[in-house]
């Protein structure tokens, strides 16, 4: 009986529960396109009940009355949905900078609620349409921990980044670039279209970037371009045309009338007015303006076209583009021109999905000769030019005579020429299956290609003093070739499933790198005729002296690596991660060629929590992360642990001579702590993060001095050890939204601290005027501190190393650490104001805490150049005894080893100034059009700062003369979409 009434309550138990639960079926898709989602997790709220949309976007699930359905999936806001009938359909909206937010490691997509890196995320919209030729330059004050140095205005050239500091001294600092899962160098973005790019990923911590192994010690900065979508097909066109100008100068030189009032003080064997100028000369001459800016320099024209069609429907998806960027340099004759194409396409069939991204590229680059200190360069010229000299003669000839024995810089610039041409392919095939009998699971391979020529040409005519100075004295023909091929080839298993509260993502991959260059040279001289080219040599001879020479050369690397990764989250609010990596380098000897490296993190979603629920009305999101590990580096050359020999001649005897000692070189390894705080305030209106830094790297590459008996003065050992910590702050704020007005700001801030550690036990060593000491930053300034003018005397005064009393004495003995060249402090800020369609965006960058090497001021303000042009400041030089004043006296040594030329780097810029208008959608369906918006803008419109010269970005801490300007760019465009 009683078991027959314990039947009975079961049977009424279960007949209750299976009729309180409902199948529901539904389609979840895109909001922008209504494309399908596949992938998205649906579970029931409170519950372990889950289940994942297929390729159709459809999804079917058993749920009590009244449930809550979750929706989660990554790029997307998370949506509940109350069950109220048996069909639900959703569609989501794409996430920004919440914890939502997909991030693109470049090996595979993570929604950032579960990471535990430090990663930031650049929308390509925010770059694309600023007009420069290396959009690296464009990353500059956007992303924390991340510094962007440009040391040269030459249209194409590439900026040097660092992320987080510099974590090597002889090794490299350059992050990995990765674009489409295919490595590239930063010298040959001047060929890559930055119209192109969808986003930008910055990787910073170990947790992001170990899975890069030995590629990811400096960071790695993932590059993800534009795809289609499913819908009608789209076509853009957007266009842009303006002008680049010489910026101001602070480092001022002397007018005519004031360089002639200083050719009239007395100076060591020359005396009074050397040139013996009469008092009418002197008045006529001083009433001649500076020519050499005008003869030199140009308003350079800039212009860029672009085209693109994307669209597709939910099985196929395309991008196609082709770009023309045409950029005039402000020196005349310099320059980039570009020429881009891009396909991008991707299939879905079944369980399979394939795809094929690539881009072409071919660019031009006219530079001219700079960071020298030759004073036939323009970029030199115009400080050293005597501004009452004519650069033409009578017959508008050009001038040789007249001009103290110093080239004609524009007889240099315009009949000399050269040119570097690069052609460039980088593209990869994919090709996924999803198998079926395992739900998640995923087998996906991938091949990439990065295939580069390039070509430079080198002429000197015959009659300029460049030419003159070539074999011969006759002219010159230069030109050279190199050709690299980098393959990719990467095979992953992944899986990834929500199963209830249990979230679990993992992948085990194979990697396959390899890359081979090879390259040839030739010089030729003794020119005749009026060619400019190769057809112009002169065939040599013993007698002619005019022998040409040849060379080349061939290398090849190669990496292969076995890594996995996983990531497990619980209730979606816990979360851990960790990965594990092992390279082997044909870099290195085969004892040290293989390495492994791994990390750990976690992050805990607190705002999930039930003690916070009271916060929900503020708190949107709060998440706290950390994360450990090691990454390695292999940035040496690819034969620098080998022994080498290399031909030599003596005594007319061709031999070999050994000229690298074979060494056990290990990687560069990177241990890297990382904390952290992620948030968001009032529904996503505030939002920012707060990280703290600990990298420590050792076995650095450094030169160990060797006993001259050896043959060699130094070798390239594993030997010390560096370290960076540092905090990092970033904001953004919704500061106004109102139906018409809104107001954004974005802000943020870093601050590093490098020490060096060890140096095979060497508590310092001195390169130059720069120092590297065990305890301070890496790339100090090391020289004598500069005390003035002795008021008596006229000469140059010193401080004791003690900083206390003076000497005019200058003793190198004396030298102190003034301060290291690279920006302790520095980030950025931005504001976005729009009212009806019409924005205005500003962004500034800035760093302070540095010092830099002036060398331009050592050029013009040394009194043994009092022939050519100097500064301003020379005119305050010492004459008589009692003049007060900073510049020495002629009769004087002048010493440029001190302090005196050094000066504070810090500086602000307005990088970037952009007013736009868009237009509204009621005249874009009358016009027949989809989008239409016209800009103007302004790049690098000012710089704060107390440097003198034009630009205190400067990296290496020094110049060393003949430095392109940054161009300061005006631009107006238009966008259409049709």
């Amino acid at each position: 009986m009683k078991r027959q009434l314990l039947f009975s309550l079961l049977a009424i138990l279960v007949t209750s529960f299976a009729l309180a639960q409902q199948d529901v079926t539904g389609r979840v898709t895109d909001a922008r396109d209504n494309s399908a989602l596949s992938g998205v997790s649906v579970f029931v709220k409170g519950t372990r009940t889950g289940t994942t949309t297929n390729q159709d976007g459809r999804f079917h699930i058993s749920v009590p009355a009244n449930a809550v359905l979750v929706f989660t999936f990554t790029g997307f806001s998370d949506k509940e949905v109350t069950v109220n009938g048996s069909s639900v359909d959703v569609a989501l909206e794409v996430t920004q900078k919440s914890l939502q937010e997909v991030i693109v490691t470049g090996y595979a997509l993570q929604n950032k609620r579960q990471s535990s890196g430090s990663v930031a995320k650049v929308s390509g919209e925010e770059i694309k349409l600023q007009p420069l030729g290396s959009f690296d330059k464009a990353l500059q004050g956007k992303v924390p921990g991340l510094l962007s140095q440009s040391s040269t205005g030459q249209p194409g050239a590439a900026a040097e980044v660092t992320i987080r500091g510099k974590g090597s001294i002889n090794g490299t600092n350059t992050p990995l670039y990765v674009v489409d899962g295919v490595q590239i160098n930063a010298a040959d973005f001047a060929t890559i279209n930055p119209g192109d790019i969808e986003s930008y990923t910055v990787l910073k911590d170990a947790s992001s970037t170990s899975i890069y192994g030995s590629r990811g010690a400096n960071g790695v900065i993932v590059i993800t371009t534009r795809k289609g979508r499913p819908g009608q097909t789209q076509i853009n066109y957007d266009f842009q045309y303006g002008w680049s100008q010489l910026p101001e100068n602070r480092l001022e030189v002397m007018t005519s009338k004031e360089k002639l009032q200083y050719e009239f003080y007395d100076r060591p064997d020359f005396g009074i007015n050397p040139f013996g100028w009469s008092d009418a000369q002197v008045d006529s001459l001083g009433k001649i303006g500076s020519t050499i800016e005008k003869s030199l320099f140009q308003k350079g024209i800039t212009q860029q076209h672009q085209l693109s069609a994307s669209g597709g429907n939910d099985k196929t998806r395309f991008y196609l583009s082709g770009s023309i960027f045409d950029q005039q340099g402000i020196v005349k004759t310099t320059g980039l021109r570009r020429y881009t194409g891009r396909v991008n396409v991707e299939n879905s069939f079944g369980n399979f999905k394939t795809g094929i991204n690539a881009t072409f590229g071919y660019s031009r680059i006219v530079g001219t000769r700079e960071n020298d200190t030759y004073v036939g360069s323009p970029l030199n010229a115009i400080r050293w030019f005597n501004p009452y000299l004519s650069l033409y003669d009578a017959n508008g000839e050009y001038q040789d005579d007249y001009l103290q024995n110093q080239p004609n810089p524009l007889r240099e610039l315009l009949e000399n020429a050269g040119h570097g041409d690069q052609m460039k392919g980088v593209g990869n095939v994919y090709i996924e299956f999803n198998l079926p009998w395992v739900k998640g699971l995923k087998l996906k391979t991938l091949w990439g290609a990065d295939f580069t020529s390039d070509e430079a040409f080198l002429y000197l005519d015959r009659n300029t003093d460049q030419g003159s100075q070539s074999t011969g004295g006759n002219g010159q023909v230069s030109r050279s070739y190199t050709k690299t091929f980098r393959y990719t080839g990467t095979t992953s298993l992944s899986y990834q499933r929500t199963m209830g509260a249990h979230e679990i993502t993992a992948a085990l991959f194979n990697e396959i790198i390899q890359a081979k260059s090879d390259g040839f040279n030739f010089n030729g001289f003794g020119l005749v005729g009026p060619f400019k080219n190769e057809a112009g040599i002169t065939p040599g001879t013993p007698d002619n002296g005019y022998i040409p020479t040849v060379g080349g050369d061939a290398t090849q690397s190669g990496l292969v690596s076995y890594f996995a990764d996983a990531t497990y989250g619980y209730a979606r609010k816990y979360y851990i991660s960790a990965g594990a990596r092992r390279d082997g380098s044909s870099r290195l000897t085969k004892d040290q060629r293989w390495a492994n490296f791994g990390s750990v993190g976690a992050s805990w979603i607190v705002s999930e929590e039930h003690f916070l629920e009271g916060t929900k009305g503020w708190l949107s999101s709060l998440k706290l992360k950390a994360s450990y590990g090691s990454v390695g580096s292999q940035g040496i050359g690819n034969f620098t642990s080998r022994e080498l020999l290399s031909s030599t001649v003596y005594n007319g005897v061709g031999g070999l001579v050994l000229t690298n000692l074979q060494r056990s070189l290990t990687w560069e390894r990177k241990l890297m702590i990382n904390t952290g705080i992620e948030f968001t305030l009032w529904n996503g209106r505030v939002g920012g993060t707060v990280e703290y830094y600990n990298n420590k790297t050792k076995d650095l590459f450094l030169d160990r001095q060797l006993s001259r008996t050896s043959g060699f003065t130094s070798i390239t050992n594993n030997l010390g050890k560096l370290q960076n910590t540092g905090i990092e702050l970033s904001l953004n704020a919704v500061v106004v939204r109102t139906r018409d007005f809104l107001w954004e700001v974005d802000g943020n801030f870093t601050h590093n601290k490098n020490k060096l550690l060890d140096q095979n036990g060497m508590n310092e060593n001195i390169s130059g005027y720069f120092i590297n000491k065990v305890g301070e930053p890496i790339n100090s300034i090391y020289l004598v501190k500069y005390a003035g003018v002795d008021p008596a005397t006229g000469d140059a005064l010193y401080y004791i190393k003690d900083g206390k009393s003076t000497t005019n004495v200058y003793d190198p003995a004396n030298r102190v650490l003034l301060g290291t060249v690279d920006p302790p402090f520095y980030g950025g800020f931005s504001n976005t104001f729009n009212y009806k369609g019409l924005e205005l965006n500003t962004l500034f960058s800035y760093a302070y805490g540095h010092w830099l090497y002036n060398n331009d001021r050592v050029q013009v303000e040394n009194p043994i150049y009092w022939y050519s042009n100097l500064s301003k400041n020379m005119l305050r030089e010492w004459q008589n005894p009692g003049d007060i004043t900073d510049v020495p006296s002629a009769f004087n040594d002048f010493r440029q080893e001190t302090s005196r030329f050094v000066e504070k780097g810090d500086f602000l810029r307005l990088r970037n100034v952009m007013v736009s208008y868009t237009f509204q959608k009621n005249l874009m369906d009358r016009w027949k059009i989809k989008s239409l918006r016209v800009f103007a803008q302004a790049q690098n419109l000012y710089v704060w700062h107390n440097f003198q010269s034009y630009d205190p970005e400067a990296v290496g801490g020094g110049l060393a003369g003949a430095q392109y300007p940054q161009l300061r760019t005006f631009t107006m465009g238009i966008n259409v979409g049709l």
